[in-house]
């Protein structure tokens, strides 16, 4: 059980060769990135994945969604979308669960109306699974 140990700290030492005979002092806390599994020192981050996640985070902060009334969904989609739930409370898509949802038949983005002719009851799951499709 000691052998490993040993093997580790030697390849983890500042400033002395591998294999060469290691003081206390000289070894290092070393910790395992849980994304990439890299060995870095504990008192850093790992620099790879610490730049990838400031990329990412840079990225998400450029690309926000517009709000709810900027992609179209107004009062009259509120109204709509109630008369719509009242009349029909189960998912016209899977009819297992209750509508939480109305979907558009054509979507917005593709010219689709928040008119109760565009509009049919879906739970979430099917809703969300449909994304940008018609019909």
């Amino acid at each position: 059980m000691g052998t490993p140990s040993r093997v580790l700290y030697l390849f983890l030492t500042r400033g002395a060769p591998p294999r060469a005979p290691v003081l206390l002092e000289q070894l290092l806390p070393m910790s395992m990135c849980s994304r990439c599994k890299r060995l870095y020192p504990l008192a850093s981050r790992c620099e790879p994945c610490a730049s990838d996640r400031a990329k990412r985070q840079e990225q998400k902060r450029k690309h926000t969604r517009p709000s709810a009334w900027a992609r179209g969904y107004d009062s009259s989609y509120a109204k709509a979308r109630a008369a719509i739930l009242a009349a029909q409370p189960l998912c016209s898509l899977c009819y297992q669960r209750p509508a939480t949802t109305a979907d558009h038949i054509v979507p917005l983005s593709r010219g689709g109306t928040n008119d109760i002719e565009n509009l049919r009851p879906a739970c979430g799951p099917c809703n969300f699974s449909r994304g940008n499709r018609t019909s």
